[in-house]
């Protein structure tokens, strides 16, 4: 078994191309390199500088035909992805499966021991002498360019899509949720890393258990695996090692194991981390591996697959309203990223804020997509969305099975519900969007999975 998967990775691409055959759908995976060289800004700026490279930091991703357009989903160890970064990486991996960007979905995996990338942002802090550097955009340009040439690549050689499979597994010891409502009713913050006893010793609370799995078949065969889970992925970072956490190395150990691809989405883990399990030493990294591996390959062995000859893609507008704070406003952002006195964390924020709202000037909407294919609806949302979009966008369609990657474009910050500013808490500090965005974006989704 192992060595004949080896051989279907190894294959991977070595079919018929998909206009001359008999068999409607087609997919092609792709992979390359995303690490970003060494010194550069460590999570936007805001930590270390690249030192070392513990793992390489991957873009990997499908294109599917259906003879009427193609379609491309990836996943990228990166932090963050956001406006004009996440534009050129849309534009360019459209242009090498040749299709539409509206056809394309991006999402970070969301480690933190890796980059966030707004190449808008890094243009306005080079406006600015002395302001510290966010993103080297040569590696942005070098990077998005290898992206493409490996989509070029990949369709080049289709194989036949005949079969999708969905299984799921509940993952042990791993989420919990971030926000812990205190006995005087404040949150309290529980981080990734948490070594405060007392936090740890708080229930999970709002959380999704379950790692979904979608895989593609050629026949009898598994071409690749797609795997979704709602929680912040970070065991520990800052270190100036770039690495793709306790979910990357899942994914590569099981693709090594199984000899078939395998790509990792986040879910909606705005408000979602590990933090009641993980003490940020480095034994609990290995222990959150295994536990994210194991949920993978219980998820895979209870696949149910079914034989598929079409899908559908749809695509729907959301319109964020901005934040009304007087501290978010862009005459204060333009205050903070002017000050030369600011700390760096707080000149990137008000660089990120002022390339998020020139933007929404520009275009007031972000997309959203779904993808439905046999029982499966893969739903891409933007941002760092709350576990509770997550379970609205199940609660839908109880009769399907719905995954949700959230991650995609990253100008929002947090997408938090409505309650939450006036609930407090970390995750309203790091939004610019606020009220009454929830029900716009849950608006979108139920349209999508109507």
């Amino acid at each position: 078994m192992k060595g004949r998967g080896l051989l279907v990775l190894l294959l991977v691409g070595c079919g018929t191309p998909p206009r001359g055959s008999a068999t409607p759908l087609h997919i092609a995976v792709f992979q390359s390199d995303a690490t970003p060289p060494i010194g550069h800004p460590g999570c936007g700026g805001w930590i270390k500088p690249l030192e070392k490279v513990d793992t390489p930091l991957l873009l990997k991703g499908i294109v599917l035909d259906d003879r009427k357009a193609r379609y491309v989903i990836a996943a990228l160890d990166w932090c963050v992805l956001a406006n004009k970064a996440h534009d050129i990486f849309r534009r360019k991996l459209a242009a090498g499966a040749g299709t539409s960007d509206r056809n394309v979905t991006v999402h970070c995996t969301h480690t933190h021991s890796a980059l966030i990338a707004d190449a808008r942002a890094q243009e306005i802090l080079s406006e600015v002498p002395g302001a510290p550097p966010h993103i080297d955009l040569t590696f942005l340009e070098r990077c998005t360019d290898s992206a493409a040439d490996a989509v070029r690549q990949a369709v080049l050689h289709f194989r036949p899509l005949t079969h999708v499979g969905t299984g799921a597994a509940k993952v042990e010891h791993f989420a919990s949720n971030r926000r812990v409502p205190g006995p005087d009713g404040k949150i309290r913050v529980r981080y990734s890393s948490t070594k405060d006893a007392s936090l740890r010793a708080e229930p999970e609370g709002l959380i999704d258990p379950m790692l979904r799995t979608v895989t593609f078949f050629e026949g009898e065969e598994p071409i690749v695996r797609l795997h979704y889970y709602a929680s912040h992925p970070q065991s520990y970072y800052g270190d100036g090692k770039a690495t793709p956490d306790t979910v990357g190395l899942a994914r590569e150990y099981l693709e090594r194991e199984e000899g078939v691809r395998q790509i990792y989405f986040t879910g909606c883990a705005g408000n979602v981390t590990a933090g009641k399990y993980n003490d940020g030493s480095h034994e609990a990294r290995g222990r959150l591996s295994k536990e994210i591996y194991s949920g993978m390959i219980r998820a895979a062995g209870v696949t149910r697959k079914e034989a598929v000859s079409s899908l559908d893609w749809s695509v729907a507008q959301v319109a964020f309203a901005r934040r009304t704070e007087a501290s978010l406003s862009e005459e204060a952002l333009r205050k903070d990223l002017a000050d030369p006195k600011g700390d760096a964390a707080r000149r990137i924020k008000a660089a990120l804020g002022l390339s998020w709202y020139e933007r929404l000037k520009s275009r007031p909407t972000v997309e959203i997509t779904r993808l439905r294919i046999g029982r499966a609806d893969i739903v891409h949302l933007p941002g760092e969305a709350f576990v509770e979009y997550q379970l609205y966008a199940q609660e839908q369609r109880p009769d399907r099975f719905v995954c949700v990657a959230s991650y995609g474009e990253g100008g929002t910050g947090y997408i938090c519900m409505d309650k939450s500013y006036a609930e407090g808490g970390y995750e309203p500090t790091y939004s610019f969007v606020g009220p009454p965005s929830e029900g716009r974006l849950k608006e979108a989704i139920r349209g999508l999975l109507k």
